[in-house]
């Protein structure tokens, strides 16, 4: 049966503490007691990618998983940023085992651009080179610079980041710039598109839910331990949002190290009040955030709602049972300038050096 198939690739996307991985685990199970497939998930969390990070990310635990295999957690330590390009090229291996296993992988995560990068092909190498001459051209110290020009590219993404926020600001610049479509991967065959969701005031209960089970779980250890590991409050003291540290920078995590600052002990010394005020941080931001992860959903495209497993199980069986695809038409070429090269382009009020962007 698996000879005869085409490549396909699921993907289940949805805010945080929407129940993603239950649905993800029951859905695989299906695929392989049902339908005689193997599957394998392919984690699309920027924040579970890092080891020792795994109750304040919810990492899915082997108990969760159910015999599943999952890729793409704990694939690196949290002392720098893992760049997408890492995360696509290690992740698009792991697809192309399992396809030629006779498998279908099926991404999971709340990460927008982790699941858009994945299923639409996107030439990450073309991504790196634009970080690479934006780095550059922007140093540390015009980030209010390399912000202007993420304005005017790209205001909804420069809306979600900080204005000193260094590498956030030039990452969203390197996917502005330079993920070209003349240069992107095939994708796979087939795709199933699966948003998981549920009302704004239900998430927002949830969230609440799932950091006091977090805390119940050892999660202020977990916080100790990674302080204690990578000396964390004191290079966050010293470097503020520009430590490369991905703990700082992670919802769950970083409001434990700003109230302790903001009250000038260490983490193991904030009191109960302290730790209130930490709670109220957290949930506040995650649920900010999950307002983000939805507005991603119809960007997504040909995504469809799955309200459990089932609806995700029929998405999947009907596009193994439908006809053969259309093949994909190649993108269209610039026809106006035949000289122009594939990667990333900018027009002279796009391009980085100069001092904010151009008023007409």
């Amino acid at each position: 049966m698996a000879d005869s198939l085409p490549r396909l690739l699921v993907a289940l996307y949805g805010p945080t503490s929407a129940g993603k991985t239950a649905v993800s685990v029951d859905l695989c199970l299906r695929i392989r007691d049902e339908l005689g497939l193997a599957p394998m998930v392919v984690s699309a969390d920027s924040r579970q990618v890092y080891r020792y990070m795994d109750i304040g990310t919810s990492k899915t635990t082997l108990e969760e998983m159910r015999g599943i295999p999952h890729t793409m957690i704990d694939v690196a330590e949290p002392v720098r940023k893992l760049e997408l390009e890492t995360f696509v090229a290690e992740a698009r291996r792991e697809m192309e085992a399992s396809w030629a296993a006779g498998g279908v992988p099926v991404i999971v995560g709340g990460t927008s651009v982790y699941v858009r990068s994945l299923l639409e092909g996107w030439e990450v190498d073309a991504i790196a080179e634009a970080r690479n001459a934006i780095r550059r051209d922007f140093p540390r110290s015009m980030a209010e610079d390399a912000y202007a020009v993420l304005t005017r590219l790209d205001p909804k993404a420069a809306g979600t980041i900080h204005e000193n926020n260094y590498d956030a600001i030039v990452n969203a610049l390197a996917r502005a710039m330079g993920n070209d479509p003349e240069r992107s991967v095939a994708p796979a065959t087939r795709q199933v598109v699966l948003s998981v969701d549920r009302p704004a005031a239900d998430i927002d209960q949830r969230v609440a839910a799932t950091y006091d089970r977090q805390v119940e779980l050892g999660l202020r250890d977990e916080v100790l331990g990674l302080d204690e590991r990578y000396d964390v409050l004191a290079q966050y003291r010293r470097l503020g949002q520009k430590s490369p540290n991905q703990v700082v920078h992670t919802h769950g995590y970083t409001e434990w190290f700003d109230v302790a600052l903001d009250r000038g002990k260490p983490v193991e010394n904030l009191t109960g009040a302290d730790l209130d005020e930490v709670r109220t941080r957290v949930v506040d931001r995650i649920q900010t955030h999950t307002r983000r992860q939805r507005a991603a959903i119809p960007k997504l495209t040909g995504v469809r709602p799955a309200r459990n497993a089932n609806d995700a199980f029929n998405a999947v069986k009907k596009a193994l049972e439908a006809g053969p695809p259309t093949p994909a038409r190649p993108a269209a070429k610039n026809t106006q300038n035949p000289k122009r090269k594939a990667g990333p382009q900018r027009s002279n009020s796009q391009r980085p050096g100069r001092r904010g962007p151009r008023r007409g």
